[in-house]
């Protein structure tokens, strides 16, 4: 129980990191970063914390790649997937997609979890605002991630949209403005 615990102090604390060292830095850089390699990678995030016990599919159909932090935007994308393997009963559906947007292109991560009541959705990127406080202890939660998630994309010029429904699922999409977009580079499909 005492390991659990300091675990768990040391995940809030860097998590208590993360935003502070967020709030501090100006703008995020501004490199080309391949949309392929980094959805990958946070396929490969959630597919590991799953271990088989979700159908995790990733659909990239906008041809175009994000520029900034790619350790920032790695850690919110990775983070909003992982919420869905936690939230998300063994068995269910679990949708990464890069996808064009009318206002540019956008991450989406839509799940077939239990759904959060809409009264909660206003409030879940305040710093430790917690839908079920037994629930996020079960899966391991600090209370920080969507807090995190919000940062990183205000500071990419993005904004995240929240959907969801009681017993169908949620659905988490990043929204990047075309400034924030470049063209797919050759041979960045890999």
């Amino acid at each position: 129980e005492m390991r659990q615990q300091s675990r768990r102090m040391a995940h809030i604390v860097d998590d208590l990191l993360t935003l502070s060292r967020l709030e501090a830095q100006g703008s995020p850089a501004d490199e080309p970063l391949a949309s392929v390699a980094l959805l990958t990678a946070v396929r490969r995030d959630a597919e590991g914390l799953s271990a088989g016990r979700h159908r995790i599919s990733l659909d990239i159909t906008a041809e175009t790649d994000v520029k900034g932090s790619g350790k920032d935007l790695h850690s919110a994308f990775s983070n909003l997937a992982i919420n869905a393997v936690r939230y998300t009963p063994d068995g269910g559906s679990i949708r990464l997609r890069w996808d064009a947007h009318p206002e540019g292109a956008a991450f989406t991560v839509s799940d077939t979890g239990q759904g959060i009541p809409a009264h909660h959705l206003p409030r879940l990127t305040e710093r430790f605002y917690r839908v079920s406080t037994s629930r996020s202890r079960e899966s391991g939660g600090t209370g920080l991630g969507l807090a995190i998630v919000k940062h990183v994309l205000n500071a990419h010029g993005a904004r995240l949209e929240i959907e969801s429904e009681l017993g169908r699922g949620s659905t988490f999409r990043c929204v990047f403005p075309r400034n924030r977009l470049v063209a797919r580079a050759a041979g960045s499909d890999t």
